[in-house]
């Protein structure tokens, strides 16, 4: 590590990546799962959401601030994630 720090931009952008990839993810779901498989694949996702989390902000290489940034990256991929199923329970009812 050099020392450096995160800037508040690069701090953000590790975080909505993550972001990101749940709402892709959940796009994709919604578009080819069948009726009732897309529930697992939903938790699918969110294991998915974890490893891309981990890797992302091991990548960055900074240790302040970790557990914040990893906590509200997967806080918004649960939200997403949540959002996709309860969309997908009312199209799919």
């Amino acid at each position: 590590m050099t020392g450096e720090t995160l800037t508040p931009t690069m701090r953000w952008t590790s975080v909505v990546g993550v972001w990101v990839a749940s709402l892709i993810a959940a796009v994709l779901i919604g578009a080819f799962a069948g009726t009732h498989a897309y529930l697992g694949w939903l938790g699918i996702a969110m294991a998915g959401a974890v490893l891309v989390s981990m890797c992302i902000q091991l990548a960055t290489q900074e240790k302040h601030g970790f557990v914040i940034r990893m906590g509200t990256s997967l806080a918004g991929a649960f939200v997403i994630l949540a959002v996709a199923t309860l969309v997908l329970a009312l199209v799919h009812a």
